[in-house]
């Protein structure tokens, strides 16, 4: 094993991984464990620290991480230091995760939103320059969004720009967990198709829901209103690309071909539609924690920081 590594870290609301991520993009002392069994004492500041801390002495890494990348399902403060709200992670909310592993550890620390650790990885596997105007949308439980400028997320004001999945829908009333009435994701992600499961198909399990139903009008409807999410982000910031991906794309049966046609029919005429770049990113169990490491070494590039870590070549 090298030296020097980034740990990349993404924590989701169902899995917890990590794995130590090397100038080659290499992936190390992978795990992948339910975030349930980290998470169990309600301060999970501590639980984080102390499951990080026995990851890098049973590996054989204390002195060879020099940095940890961590990806949160979450809105973050403009510093990028503090989660503020996880609406799917309710438990990880307003914790000042920088500092406090920070001074822990010794070794600088970076977080930032699940999806731009993700895109990094997707960029760089298809060998997609980041100038211009690059736009993700990840369907999960959830809808994960970033939209980069010239290789630098657009962040907003408070922080917390690119929450396509809070867009308000008309005539809906589902509660959301950020706090609102009628968000897109909750009839436009996964969660949707846990419910369609518990209430309607209710023979069917969720990761076959396409495979039985998928010609049936309540799962068109709802491709549907996956489509108008992302062409509604294409028609305003008429993009260089968008790179769509997440579980729900990936689900066994989902009709890929329909998705991308009604993209296309719900994108202004004739551009940006004409000239759309849309790329359909495939699912890989270790991409999160490979983009949580690219991402980690660019900052220490980007801060000047003292350490060896390479910064991966585009």
């Amino acid at each position: 094993m090298q030296e020097n590594y980034v740990a990349g870290i993404d924590i989701g609301g169902t899995h917890f991984r990590i794995g130590a991520v090397d100038a080659d993009c290499l992936v190390h002392a992978f795990r992948k464990v339910k975030a349930a069994e980290i998470f169990l004492s309600g301060n999970p500041l501590e639980d984080l620290k102390g499951y990080l801390g026995a990851y890098l002495e049973e590996e054989g890494l204390t002195k060879k991480v020099k940095a940890f990348s961590i990806g949160f399902p979450a809105t973050l403060n403009r510093e990028r230091t503090v989660v503020l709200q996880a609406p799917n992670v309710s438990y990880m909310e307003n914790l000042p995760v920088v500092e406090h592993l920070r001074e822990y550890f010794g070794i600088p620390v970076f977080i930032d939103r699940d999806v731009c650790m993700t895109l990094c990885y997707d960029l760089r596997r298809l060998g997609i320059s980041k100038e211009g105007i690059l736009i993700g949308c990840y369907f999960g439980t959830g809808i994960g969004n970033v939209i980069c400028i010239d290789g630098k997320p657009l962040i907003g004001k408070d922080g917390v720009a690119g929450e396509l999945g809070h867009i308000p829908v008309p005539d809906s009333r589902e509660a959301c967990g950020c706090g609102n009435v009628g968000c897109m994701e909750n009839i436009a992600g996964g969660k949707y198709l846990a419910r369609l499961c518990r209430e309607t198909y209710t023979d069917t399990r969720i990761e076959d829901i396409f495979v039985k139903h998928g010609g049936e009008r309540l799962l068109r409807d709802f491709v549907d209103r996956m489509a108008i999410a992302v062409a509604t982000e294409v028609n305003i910031l008429n993009p260089d690309h968008i790179l769509v991906g997440g579980g729900v794309p990936n689900m066994k049966g989902f009709p890929l071909s329909l998705f991308e046609e009604l993209i296309r029919r719900h994108t202004r005429k004739p551009y940006p539609e004409r000239a759309l770049r849309l790329h359909f990113v495939k699912d890989d169990n270790m991409k999160s924690v490979i983009g949580a490491g690219i991402w980690g070494m660019e900052q220490m590039v980007t801060v000047g920081n003292s350490c060896t870590v390479i910064a991966p070549a585009y």
